[in-house]
């Protein structure tokens, strides 16, 4: 069971990604940009991944998941969610 006082991710690391993913897909403050670190205690799921939604202000959504922890993810894994657009 995780600790709920333990820190999970770096301070201010959901926004450091947010400006990785807004710079890499040219958003503006119209998108709506969320970033969620989920456990997943399924079989076959990875423990930790990285949810990354954008809701377009033109109607459309895109979700990546990246199975690393937030503190984890650097700009290297945004730009390769690029190739899976």
């Amino acid at each position: 069971m995780r600790n709920l006082f333990v820190r999970r991710s770096a301070p201010g690391r959901a926004g450091m990604v947010k400006g990785w993913v807004a710079e890499r897909f040219g958003l503006s403050e119209a998108d709506l940009l969320t970033i969620a670190e989920l456990a997943c205690h399924e079989p076959g799921c990875p423990p930790i991944e990285t949810v990354v939604t954008v809701h377009g202000h033109d109607g459309g959504d895109r979700i990546w998941r990246i199975h690393k922890s937030l503190a984890e993810i650097d700009a290297g894994d945004i730009d390769a969610l690029e190739a899976e657009r």
